[in-house]
């Protein structure tokens, strides 16, 4: 993992957990996650399971040193999201036009940790931190799982601003971020969608409560055999978060939940791309369209924190090329 801080480049985070919602997240996973536990026969699944239900009852515990050390580090997350940038991809060979819009975070945010993710990073970080769901990682047929996991783990572990690297920034993230505790985004108008709201951006406080409910689902679709059912978006992806979201919202905590509009931080709606009014936005801010003007595209969203270029059918085929190679 690669971590740039143009004043400091040693990162000190610690993760700092809400006290009296981490204690009702612990309370409600534990109880559900035992009582699953005895019913299921999931192998792996099933001790991640117990393990996490341990390591949420454990961590209230440890809360008090936790907090005073991050005190003692000079890094308060209570109010405010923690200034990180985190971004990722399978290796640290980007295409040239992802390194440009790399770029845009670095020069937008001076005085922010960016914080840079290979695979290898990712599974070191479960490693070292979350041991309880590494077996469970490991065990996902497709690496594009891993990486949707990891980036939630980012937020348990450290907090701050997850964005794919199809996204340019616009402007500094801070007035955004101001008292802050955690945000997805829509990326269409239409929230009554399945996929309205992708992994592609995340911020949180370290630690905060939404992460764990966000890992429950992933780990009971072991428990429920459902990892080699359906399709990517249902286990790890924007069903899955969609339907976290829609949980969380359910409980006393739905407060420190943000769901942004899509022209917050995503821009473009997706379903433009079917809409025969709003078609040809769509493709001047399409990365795969032969009309793609970042300028253009710029020019529709004056409000926007960020931009979403949707550079995924260009990104994939260039990366399943090289594995074919």
């Amino acid at each position: 993992m690669v971590a740039r801080d143009r004043n400091t480049p040693v990162i000190t985070a610690s993760p700092l957990l809400q006290p009296v919602l981490i204690v009702q997240a612990a309370l409600v996973c534990f109880f559900h996650f035992h009582s699953n536990y005895k019913t299921t026969t999931a192998g792996s699944s099933q001790q991640a399971l117990g393990e996490l239900a341990n390591w949420l009852e454990d961590n209230p515990h440890e809360r008090p040193k936790q907090q005073q050390q991050s005190r003692q580090e000079g890094e308060k997350h209570t109010n405010r999201v923690p200034r990180i940038i985190h971004q990722s991809w399978r290796t640290k060979k980007l295409e040239a036009f992802q390194i440009a819009w790399q770029k845009t975070w670095l020069d937008n945010h001076p005085n922010w940790t960016y914080m840079f993710w290979t695979d290898k990073d990712n599974r070191k970080l479960i490693a070292e931190h979350f041991p309880w769901f590494l077996e469970v990682y490991d065990q996902f047929p497709r690496n594009i799982q891993r990486a949707d996991c990891a980036r939630y783990f980012y937020m348990l572990r450290y907090g701050g601003c997850y964005f794919d690297l199809d996204f340019e920034s616009l402007k500094n993230l801070d007035p955004l971020m101001h008292n802050l505790q955690a945000a997805v985004s829509y990326m269409t108008a239409d929230t009554a969608s399945e996929i309205s709201i992708p992994n592609a951006f995340l911020a949180s406080v370290p630690g905060h409560t939404f992460w764990y409910y966000v890992i429950q689902r992933i780990t009971m679709a072991f428990v429920g055999g459902e990892v080699d059912k359906g399709d990517v978006h249902r286990i790890t992806g924007p069903i899955m978060l969609k339907r976290a979201v829609e949980s969380y919202q359910l409980t006393s905590a739905r407060k420190n939940l943000e769901v942004f509009r899509p022209e917050t931080v995503i821009g473009v709606d997706f379903n433009w791309r079917d809409d025969p009014k709003m078609r040809q936005v769509f493709l001047v801010c399409h990365a795969a369209s032969s009309t793609f003007n970042t300028t253009r595209c710029k020019e529709f969203f004056p409000d926007s924190y960020a931009l979403t270029y949707w550079s995924g059918d260009i990104t994939w085929m260039a990366d399943r090329n090289e594995q074919q190679s």
